[in-house]
């Protein structure tokens, strides 16, 4: 005879199953979803449930974690967990699997508690745990600023490998530049800049300040507030920029209505609507944009997915560049505007 061992909660839930299924006359299988998800909150989620019947160590809370958010249909759900409890424990996302079987505090876990729930309700995780990853780098952010994309390195690689071709100290501008993710990546990958970046969020640009102080960039990257090109007036110590660079809000009002509840619900308006058609900002840029670039420069914009032709357009009509070009994502989707201004006699 063979005897297996089994888990008061596996053995609770088998029996549950057994009797509903029996009642209900339902498959199993068909009911395991719900069942899963009430044992889910018994046996996390319930925290005076889950102190008093048993202990909780880290790979036993990333998998309840993880399983909870998957019936929560929320992104990444590994990684979601991972996030948040590295957050709690302090640990690096790595450390979580040298320490396996580290137990966890009651205190530990009533804080994990509440930021599964609130990762349930589709609060970004990125804010719950007030940092994400960009270009490699740990960046700060908060309900003040947007939350980088992976698409956006896109636009921090083309502007290295378009400064890595000049000679000498290159003057860069980054335009609404939010938690300053794009600035500082630029500095750390090519130290022979100088760059002002400007949002026209006050609030945006103190996450920008700790971002900055944190990669310890303060002499490299210099910070001013206002709307675009409007606080480079007074202030701008160099006549030109070499590159300027630019993530702009371009979501149109349809899309705006259509966005999903852990971006609409949670991320600031201002960094993301752009008027009827998304392209408000754009238009704004193309018509200043000539005098405060260098002859043979270059600007670069992040846009939506099917902006591509129509920015580029607006480019074109300006008779201010050269060359104005699309560089596409890795979904094979429109994403780089690069514009290239005539050099000179050009």
């Amino acid at each position: 005879m063979v005897i297996t061992a089994v888990s008061a909660t596996d053995y609770n839930e088998k029996c549950t199953l057994d009797i509903w299924s029996k009642r209900t006359q339902t498959n199993p299988i068909q009911i395991r979803c719900t069942l899963r998800e009430f044992f889910l909150f018994f046996t996390f989620l319930c925290p005076s449930y889950n102190l008093a019947m048993q202990d909780w160590f880290i790979q036993k809370l990333l998998n309840w974690v993880t399983e909870y958010l998957t019936n929560k249909n929320i992104d990444s759900p590994r990684l979601s967990a991972e996030l948040l409890l590295s957050c709690v424990l302090g640990l690096k996302r790595i450390e979580l699997y040298t320490q396996f079987d580290k137990s966890v505090t009651k205190q530990q876990l009533d804080k994990l508690h509440s930021l599964v729930e609130r990762a349930g309700r589709c609060e970004p995780v990125a804010y719950l745990v007030g940092r994400t990853e960009f270009y490699s780098l740990e960046v700060d952010v908060t309900p003040d600023c947007m939350i980088p994309r992976p698409e956006t390195e896109l636009l921090v690689e083309m502007a290295i490998e378009f400064l890595r071709t000049r000679s000498g100290r290159q003057f860069v501008c980054d335009l609404c530049t939010g938690s300053g993710c794009i600035a500082i990546a630029i500095a750390r990958n090519f130290s022979d800049c100088r760059i002002i970046a400007t949002d026209i969020s006050d609030a945006a640009l103190s996450v920008a300040a700790k971002n900055i102080e944190k990669h310890q960039l303060g002499e490299r990257i210099r910070l001013l507030c206002g709307d675009l090109f409007d606080p480079l007036v007074p202030h701008l110590d160099v006549e030109e920029f070499d590159l300027i660079v630019c993530n702009p809000p371009y979501v149109s009002a349809a899309e705006f209505e259509n966005l999903g509840k852990n971006i609409k619900d949670y991320e600031p308006r201002l960094a993301l609507f752009a008027g009827d058609d998304g392209l408000d900002i754009y238009r704004r840029i193309v018509e200043n944009v000539d005098a405060f670039l260098k002859p043979s420069a270059a600007l670069m914009l992040e846009v939506g997915y099917n902006q591509g032709q129509d920015v580029r357009q607006l480019f074109e009509q300006a008779n201010s560049f050269s060359e104005v070009t699309i560089e596409k994502d890795f979904h094979g989707k429109d994403r780089i505007i690069i514009a290239k201004k005539q050099g000179i006699g050009g």
